[in-house]
């Protein structure tokens, strides 16, 4: 069947540019802030600034999947842009061949608005419904980690300034 998408739109009151650098462009902040979702972000090839480099987000005990590795597809820091696909681990192999997101971060008013475009890639012969489980639960988690670097940034001025 064909690619399934969801977007999704979160407001902050966060400007767009420390947003920017703490979604997309720190390799440290989510685990830092979330340790009970992920161990460690550690690249290993390339850096979050070019496109091609490879990075592994390392979940933590517990949670059902040990890594997950990314390829950075797309940065344009001027336009808050930053696109990159999971092609291995996670939920890779249960029904999805790759995973694209795209992250497009808006100014609005004195803050920002997230805008997310999520592409699950199925498997061959394998169907996404809109009640898909993992599509569900990536929406959830996606509206938590951007709450959380929300809450960090207003806690804390001068980080990403």
């Amino acid at each position: 069947m064909g690619v399934k998408t969801y977007s999704q739109e979160m407001e902050s009151p966060v400007v767009a540019g420390r947003m920017f650098k703490a979604l997309c462009l720190d390799d440290h902040l989510a685990p830092k802030l979330m340790p009970q979702q992920f161990k460690s972000l550690e690249f290993l090839q390339g850096d979050p600034m070019s496109p091609g480099s490879i990075r592994q987000l390392n979940f933590a005990e517990g949670i059902p999947y040990k890594y997950m590795k990314q390829r950075i597809d797309e940065v344009d820091v001027n336009n808050f842009y930053y696109k990159y696909t999971t092609f291995e681990g996670g939920v890779l192999g249960k029904g999805y061949e790759c995973i694209v997101i795209e992250t497009k971060i808006d100014v609005k008013g004195n803050g920002c608005a997230v805008k997310l475009n999520v592409h699950f890639h199925p498997l061959p012969g394998t169907e996404i419904s809109d009640e898909d489980a993992v599509v569900k639960m990536s929406q959830e988690k996606s509206r938590i980690l951007v709450k959380t670097l929300e809450e960090y940034l207003l806690a804390n001025p001068q980080a990403f300034a």
